[in-house]
């Protein structure tokens, strides 16, 4: 009997609440806080979305090899997020991320499909290149947005 009053009263209340009713705080999250699996490089104005890194690289490799890697939302960042990435948390700011003074492939290719190239940006010095032969090893760090 009190098992039957139980899932009498419980019930009710159960198929009442949806997740409409929940209030979530929303997240404010700032450059350098530590989310999602990754770091966080970039935000947009209210904080509640934006850009993370991998709090690691995935190695050094080619750029085919490189683009294969994206899957579950992380990518290959272009040559402008690089950019951001590091003034934001690499060596153009204090390195947070935890970079190599070497060069990262981006995602960013030019030139036909039967001639591609492609695109890395140098974390050493701050600048980016086009026109490298996509078979040349550069370390890689994956992103993702929030």
């Amino acid at each position: 009997m009190k098992k039957l009053l139980f899932l009498l009263l419980f019930i009710p209340i159960v198929f009442s609440c949806s997740k409409e009713d929940i209030n979530l705080p929303a997240i404010y999250l700032q450059i350098g806080d530590m989310y999602a699996g990754g770091i966080v490089f970039q935000v947009n104005g209210s904080g509640t979305s934006g850009l993370v890194a991998r709090t690691g690289d995935s190695g050094a490799m080619n750029h085919y090899e490189a683009m294969d890697l994206e899957s579950n939302g992380w990518s290959v960042p272009s040559i402008s997020q690089l950019g951001t990435m590091y003034n934001s948390i690499g060596q153009g700011a204090d390195n947070i991320g935890n970079f190599a003074d070497g060069s990262y492939w981006s995602s960013t290719s030019v030139g036909p499909s039967n001639n591609l190239s492609a695109s890395k940006f140098n974390f050493a010095n701050g600048t980016s290149s086009s026109g490298w032969n996509p078979v040349l090893n550069f370390r890689v760090r994956l992103i993702s947005s929030f």
